[in-house]
């Protein structure tokens, strides 16, 4: 009802206004409690993306802790060929040097 209708409103008779203000609390009512549940609506809701959110960042952090071990593991793995190869140098400097030692001393005559 718009401002023209509380003027009639208040020019009719008492039993008249009286029907007309049941009807707008009734109204008003309905309207109170289907907000009211809207607002119940909404709160179940902000719960659930909470606990959504909880669950997801717990989530997050064993990725997280899980991807960190793997980087290690990589990055041994990755030193580990590494270790392979200087031990090969290794291995083909001594021969190389056992090589030319023995030439060397067989030229002697040892």
């Amino acid at each position: 009802m718009g401002p023209g209708d509380v003027m009639r409103v208040e020019t009719q008779a008492p039993e008249t206004r009286i029907k007309l203000l049941e009807g707008r609390m009734t109204s008003a009512e309905e309207r109170i409690t289907t907000h009211g549940k809207e607002i119940d609506a909404l709160t179940e809701q902000q719960v659930r993306t909470q606990e959504r959110d909880a669950f997801r960042d717990k989530q997050m952090a064993s990725v997280e802790s899980k991807v960190d071990r793997i980087d290690g593991k990589l990055d041994l793995m990755a030193a580990k060929p590494a270790e392979k190869w200087d031990k090969a140098t290794w291995v083909v400097v001594g021969v190389i040097i056992t090589a030319v030692l023995t030439a060397a001393l067989s030229r002697i005559g040892f």
